[in-house]
């Protein structure tokens, strides 16, 4: 058998393999060094090299440019997480394939071989590829060109309750709260009395300011994404989505709502919005399957106090235990 032939057949099953097989496995809820995405990235990347070495293949550099490009494009569009918008990965993309480009060409006798196919599928020394490009071409033209100018239909008003009311009861990590009279756990103190105080710089010395912190860290590593290092509702991928994160800065939104229903809206994500809520509900996922209990309530915590809001309280104070 031909050796790109055979180089081809063991990356196409090896990728079918390592995709619907282990990708999969490598990807708990739970983050560990070892089996994570980017481990099960390492591992196929290293089955590409491996083969090669060992049957000696010796693949042509065009058909080694192509897997490095797919590499790149399984990367971005599988591996990276979070996902990226379809405008970051354009971005991303056309820097890989500069990236690649210049890996094929970085000598003329390199570059020469990966001409070489493309000159003779054009000069038509290789007829089945030169018909097929030549077919496909116009009707991956065609295809795109329908799909550009296609009618578009906006969606239908529909009246949306931005704030739906919270059940009277949710279950988070298998313990059920009663939202009525549920308090943060972590608020043991009035904000005000560290107005002056910030996080990180004083979360040695103060316990609240600690739990800022730990909130702030949280924040920034998940949550930074959509609603943006200012609060504001203006991450990098929000543009993408509708409607847009909420922006905690506006005095309409976390400034009228109390922590318990914030608790419920962020364990739960869109997925738990009732039916008022929709359509066009929000994209948050549900935090619950990735963040622990006190990781939601100290997120909250942060989020109150970097924007100097305060939530609703309850015009009777109850206990902060909330637990059933």
């Amino acid at each position: 058998m031909n050796n790109v032939v055979k180089g081809i057949l063991l990356y196409v099953v090896g990728w079918a393999a390592f995709h619907y097989g282990l990708f999969d496995l490598m990807k708990p809820k739970e983050f560990s060094w070892i089996a994570n995405r980017y481990v099960y990235f390492l591992l196929f990347v290293f089955y590409c090299i491996g083969f090669n070495l060992v049957l000696k293949l010796k693949p042509p550099i065009s058909l080694n440019g192509l897997v490095v490009w797919l590499l790149g494009l399984y990367f971005y569009t599988n591996i990276l997480y979070p996902p990226v918008p379809w405008t970051l990965l354009i971005t991303y993309m056309m820097l890989w394939t500069i990236g690649t480009f210049l890996y094929i060409s970085q000598d003329p006798v390199t570059f020469a071989e990966f001409r070489k196919p493309i000159v003779k599928t054009v000069i038509g020394e290789y007829k089945i590829a030169r018909y097929i490009v030549f077919i496909a071409l116009p009707l991956l033209v065609g295809f795109g060109t329908y799909k550009s100018l296609e009618p578009k239909f906006e969606e239908p008003v529909e009246l949306r309750t931005v704030h739906p009311a919270p059940p009277a009861t949710t279950k988070v990590h298998g313990k059920s709260y009663k939202l009525e009279g549920l308090q943060n756990p972590f608020r043991t103190d009035e904000q005000d009395n560290y107005k002056d105080s910030f996080p990180f710089l004083d979360a040695d010395k103060q316990e609240y300011m600690k739990s800022v912190t730990e909130g702030g860290t949280i924040f920034f590593q998940n949550c930074h994404y959509c609603h943006g290092d200012q609060l504001n509702g203006q991450g990098m991928f929000s543009h993408v989505f509708n409607p847009t994160p909420a922006n905690f800065v506006d005095p309409g939104t976390i400034a009228m709502l109390r922590e318990s229903f914030l608790f419920w809206r962020v364990s739960k994500g869109g997925p738990g919005l009732p039916n008022e809520s929709t359509p066009w509900s929000s994209a948050m996922p549900p935090w619950e399957e990735h963040l622990k209990t006190e990781e939601i309530w100290k997120v909250i915590l942060f989020e109150y106090w970097y924007t100097g809001w305060h939530p609703r309280t309850f015009d009777e104070e109850s206990s902060s235990g909330g637990g059933e």
